[in-house]
Order: C-alpha cells, then structure tokens, then sequence
C-alpha cells in the first residue's frame, strides 16, 4: 500500500478535515482510509493495536462534533490528508518535513475535492499543514496576517535538510489558530492536531484560540 485514501462521499459530505500525513509519529501502522475512519463501520476490536485505530477514528469524528456542538455524522465528513504517501518517520519525535512536491500533489487534490464537494466548512489540523495552504494559494486572504504566518512558519533550513519540520518563528500558529479565513468563499479554520485534544498542559496556550474555533465553526455548522 502506497498511500491512504480519503474517508467520506463527495456527494454528502460538508466538512473537510484535513490532517498531516497518514503515519503517527511513532508508529508503523499504516491506515487504507485516512485516520482508519473505516473502522467504525464495525465493533469496536479486542485487540489493543487494532483498538487503537477504532479510538483515533472516534476521537477524530468526536473532536469535530465537540467544535460544532452537535453530534456529527459520518455522511458529513470528508477526511484527507495533505500528504497521503507513507514517508520515512522523522529523526527521534521529530514531526516529519512533508517535500515540496508532495506538498504541491495534495494541495491540489484538496483542491479538486474541494471543488467537487459542497462544503460548507474547511479544518485543517496543525502548522505545517496550515502552512502549505497558505503559501500554495489554496487560501483567498493574501493578508499581513497570513505572509507572517507563512514566513515564520517556515522550514528551517538544518533541521528541514534532516526531514524533519520544525518552524521558523515562534509559535506562529497561535496567530491564526481559530480565526476564520476562505477558500473560494467557504470558511477555513485551522485547529490544533486531534492528538493534541483535548489540550493538554503543554498545549494551554491554545485554549483561547481554540475557544476563537468553536465560535467561528458553530455559525456556520
């Protein structure tokens, strides 16, 4: 298997959640749909491993229907990644440097689902996937907000030349965290990574952006 593929119906879906890549940091699980959304299509496994999966993919779907204030049905999600091919882990528990061409590859299928679908809603999940959004034009605002962003939250170039991501600023993410941008008019918040909810201690400093995303996805959800 090369690659995960995206969960939901184009036809009936109104929400893109969009994650990072489909390995877990540390783990040499490899999902065939994207967050294994495909086992909740079945009881709940006995097996720790493969318990593990059906978890990821509930918490997943809970997490969105937390941040729309309502349950969520499965018709109305559509889960991708940015990145769908298998890469290399990186160094230690490093968060994995997607390349630029693969970067490139998702932005456009993000695009033409995008497209196809009729979302009402966009949540990308985590800096660098916010990252590439931005910088590849998949977002309308060419704001002072978003070339900061894109700016300090680019690569830098030692740790980028070891695979691994870690950004150029600090902390850029909190600038845009729960604010509302567009693509082609549909609203784009950007979330913290479901691994990452609920916030835990070192992630706090998220609580009132993410407090900003509740807000936002509820007007329109």
């Amino acid at each position: 298997m090369n690659v995960t593929k995206p969960f939901g119906d184009l036809a009936t879906a109104t929400i893109l959640v969009i994650g990072h890549d489909p390995r877990l940091q540390r783990s040499q699980a490899e999902a065939e749909v994207a967050f294994f959304l495909d086992y909740l299509a079945r009881p709940r496994p006995t097996s720790r491993p493969e318990a593990s999966k059906h978890d990821l993919a509930k918490a997943v779907v809970d997490y969105v229907g937390v941040l729309a204030g309502r349950e969520v049905s499965l018709s109305e999600l559509y889960v991708t990644n940015l990145c769908n091919e298998f890469l290399e882990h990186a160094p230690g528990s490093g968060t994995v440097l997607i390349p630029d061409d693969l970067a490139r590859r998702g932005v456009q299928q993000i695009t033409q689902a995008a497209t196809l679908g009729r979302f009402v809603m966009i949540l990308p999940m985590a800096v660098q996937t916010f990252y590439h959004l931005c910088r590849l034009g998949f977002i309308d605002e060419d704001s002072d907000m978003v070339r900061r962003f894109v700016h300090d939250a680019s690569p830098r170039a030692a740790k980028a030349a070891q695979g691994i991501y870690v950004q150029s600023g600090s902390a850029p993410f909190l600038a845009v965290c729960g604010c509302r941008f567009h693509h082609r008019g549909v609203p784009v918040v950007p979330i913290v990574h479901v691994k990452q909810w609920p916030l835990r201690t070192r992630a706090r400093r998220y609580t009132e952006p993410m407090a900003r995303a509740q807000q936002e996805i509820r007007q329109w959800l």
